[in-house]
């Protein structure tokens, strides 16, 4: 498409120019009207008192009228004509020429000079030039007629030469002056024309800006029109995900909703608004989701649960914790999912987070949660009534509930400002997804019990789908050994034997683990690697027992069949302590252990604890690393450390804890905590140092701020925890690694610790 605008700007411009040609050429057509009536007006009065014959008079009105008539005729047929002016100048010329031959007065001479000025309205040096060059030609002509008939004696006459003088005088100054003023006409013309192409271009932006100021507002309305839709769809989708989870258990139908609800009025009312307010209604939507992964039997059963039922119920907070992690449109989904049946006195689930520990949106949420089952129907009970409600709100006013947020929930429940809600008026949409989405989770459900995930030559648990089974377990009973079983030289048993051999001896192996455990609680966890989960096996005596019966068993294989004559077992345990252990804690104990036994040969076995002291049950160091922590410390501040290369600011932390010890008499337990690389590549410093500041955030999280931290080396932080007990230290532990876990986005990454009591009196000593 051809853009117009030069066109119409070059046309606008041609208009105007015609337009002032037009006024110019109008203007010295009526000067010169004016000086022809004035002389023929002169002439005739001349005429009548007998000064001019008629005539003469005559005569001269011809030849002035004439070529002005002529030059109006132009005029009129084209006003904008450009060659108007020349015929104006000839016309007169002829008028001049006439007068200055004939005049009675040597002064007629003049004459030129009103037409001179208006010449100077065409700013045309061309033109004054040729008229300059006709009069001084005339001039001189007539001077020269009137010397040879005797009118002028002298040519040198002052007369003649002020004639002549002025006339050029005049038409030199007033070239000069048409040449600047020309110059600055067509200056000032280009600005103008600037100016005016300043101006459309304005306007043609301003249209452009007008036409898209247009459309953005179309546009917003547009996205406007799709967020609210988006947030629609958004609302739908959680609420039909509630729904579906409500929809497990027959007693729970709408619980989601009106916790929800529940808690964005208590939100609202501490001053909640804008996205906060959605976040934490979509939140409270959802604080429940972890219930898919809990079974319909134990959550409809109608009698108490058994102690293994009621730990599954209570892992429904940190499944949906895992479910929601990794979801950000939403700020802090998963906080409420896994936190809202913490305790303000700290003695909740999953962590035993105390106070302000606790995120606000799920105190906020366990409110709201408490409240909505007090007064909703359950399958062991019926609601309770309002004031029983209340009572029992401000029975757990800064125990289970946040102080400031119960008072919120009492007030509303009082004035009866909180939401009621009909889950029947849902729309028709939301209600027939739900239905289909509890049939497809359902048949989840049902497909998951028929494939489990087994490895295809042992049939025991693959890695990924083994460690969750048995970290469920662990949660289930808090109880047992955990083993793990080592093919000695197996490379070797492949490279001599071949791999079919190989593949014989893994499922032998096998084969004796099962004796010993459910096969459900056995994991593949590496090529000749197995770890087993033994539950009725708590004590170390028990496990040495079954460890040495086991490796009889492989011996006794060995001496009968020659084609297992290389079959060795080595063996590392670790017992399961609490439901709280963690699986990557107690598999690293248990490697630690094999590592040990493989120090005394093949096919043994060694079981790793935290050795107690019988008379102060509290824990020794059990690594080098620790004991090089722990020497470091004991070291004379005035002596260097044995070469031991120290982190910045690590002397500083040594320095405090030696003050510390000699100065209190609390129990201070110094905690090692080591990032280990369990992938194939080595542990670089490029990929060491996210997870180091995600585990550095984890202990700051965990520990008070009167405890001490601080990095060791390029993988481990020294924390050191003060007039505590060993259950405490346990628990703060569990809190580093699930927090390191949650947040840790690193593969291959895994947490080990090692503690020890520093205010044990051999430690003490060396302190000195």
């Amino acid at each position: 498409m051809i853009d117009s605008t030069p066109l119409m700007i070059f046309k606008e411009e041609t208009s105007r120019m015609n337009m002032q040609i037009n006024r110019i050429n109008r203007a010295l057509l009526i000067g010169w009207s004016v000086f022809v009536f004035i002389l023929c007006t002169m002439y005739g009065m001349e005429a009548l008192r007998g000064v001019r014959s008629a005539g003469y008079v005559l005569v001269f009105c011809l030849i002035t009228i004439i070529p002005q008539i002529i030059n109006v005729f132009i005029f009129f047929r084209d006003p904008e004509s450009t060659r108007l002016q020349y015929h104006i100048i000839a016309g007169f010329s002829i008028m001049y020429a006439f007068v200055l031959f004939t005049g009675l007065t040597p002064m007629v001479w003049t004459y030129i000079l009103p037409m001179l000025s208006l010449l100077v309205l065409y700013h045309n040096p061309r033109l004054i030039a040729i008229c300059g060059g006709v009069t001084v030609l005339l001039n001189l002509t007539a001077i020269l007629v009137h010397y040879h008939s005797g009118v002028i004696t002298d040519l040198f006459d002052r007369d003649v030469r002020i004639q002549v003088f002025v006339i050029v005088l005049c038409f030199t100054a007033l070239f000069f002056a048409a040449v600047i003023y020309d110059s600055i006409y067509r200056n000032n013309l280009e600005y103008v024309n600037e100016l005016s192409e300043q101006k459309e271009e304005l306007h043609s932006q301003a249209e452009e800006l007008e036409a898209l100021n247009g459309e953005l507002s179309l546009q917003a309305e547009k996205l406007r029109d799709n967020n609210e839709q988006m947030r629609k769809m958004t609302m739908q989708t959680i609420m039909t995900i509630a729904n579906t989870i409500d929809a497990k258990d027959e007693y729970t139908r709408g619980h989601s909703r009106r916790v929800s609800e529940y808690a964005a009025a208590i939100a609202e009312e501490m001053g909640y608004e804008g996205d906060d307010l959605r976040d934490i209604r979509f939140t409270g939507l959802l604080h429940d989701i972890g219930k898919i992964g809990v079974p319909d039997s134990v959550l409809n059963k109608p009698g108490k649960l058994t102690k293994a039922e009621f730990q599954i119920m209570k892992d429904h907070t940190v499944t949906g914790g895992e479910i929601l992690r990794d979801i950000t449109i939403i700020k802090g989904l998963d906080v409420g999912a896994r936190y809202h049946h913490e305790r303000y006195d700290g003695k909740g689930y999953p962590e035993g987070l105390k106070g302000d520990e606790i995120p606000e949106t799920a105190r906020i949420i366990g409110v709201a949660d408490a409240y909505d089952a007090m007064t909703s129907n359950r399958i062991y009970r019926r609601h309770l009534s309002r004031e029983r409600v209340m009572e029992e709100l401000r029975k757990g006013r800064g125990t289970q509930f946040d102080p400031a947020v119960c008072d919120v929930l009492i007030k509303l429940a009082g004035e009866d400002r909180l939401p009621v809600l009909n889950i029947d008026e849902d729309p028709i949409e939301i209600q027939q997804t739900t239905r289909i989405l509890t049939r497809v989770i359902d048949k989840a459900e049902e497909v998951a019990l028929e494939e489990l995930h087994y490895d295809e030559l042992t049939g025991t648990l693959t890695k990924d789908i083994g460690i969750r089974q048995v970290q469920r377990e662990i949660q289930r009973n808090g109880r047992g050994t955990l083993a793990v079983f080592n093919l000695d030289h197996f490379r070797k048993v492949n490279e001599m034997e071949g791999f079919a051999v190989g593949d014989k001896y893994l499922q032998l192996l096998c084969e004796h683990i099962k004796a010993l455990c459910d096969e459900n609680f056995i994991i593949r966890y590496g090529p000749d690697e197995f770890v087993a989960y033994i539950t009725d096996i708590d004590t170390e005596e028990d496990s040495e027992f079954i460890a040495e019966q086991f490796i009889g068993n492989i011996a006794e294989v060995t001496s009968i069949d020659p084609q297992y004559h290389m079959l060795s077992v080595s063996i590392g345990m670790t017992p399961v302590a609490t439901e709280k252990d963690r699986f990557p804690v107690l598999y690293e104990n248990a490697c630690k252990a094999l590592f040990v036994a493989r120090q005394y040969g093949e096919g043994r076995y060694f079981y790793h604890r935290m050795e107690l002291a019988e008379e102060d049950d509290v824990a020794i160091a059990n690594s080098v690393d620790m004991e090089n922590l722990m020497t470091v410390i004991a070291e004379s501040e005035s002596r260097e450390c044995k070469g031991y290369k120290l982190v910045e600011d690590f002397d500083e932390f040594r320095k405090g804890v030696a003050y510390r010890l000699r100065e209190s008499d609390e129990t201070m337990y110094l905690i090692l905590v080591t990032l280990r690389w369990t992938g194939e590549d080595t542990f670089e410093s490029k990929n060491r140092e996210e997870p180091m500041i995600t585990l550095e955030n984890a202990i700051r999280h965990s520990i008070r701020s009167s405890d001490m931290m601080s990095r060791y080396s390029n993988v481990q932080y020294a924390v050191l925890l003060s007039g505590l007990d060993e259950e405490v230290i346990r628990q703060i532990i569990n809190r580093v690694m699930s927090e390191f876990y949650r947040v840790n986005s690193a593969r291959g990454v895994e947490v080990h610790y090692d503690a020890a009591d520093l205010s044990r009196p051999e430690f003490m000593e060396r302190l000195k």
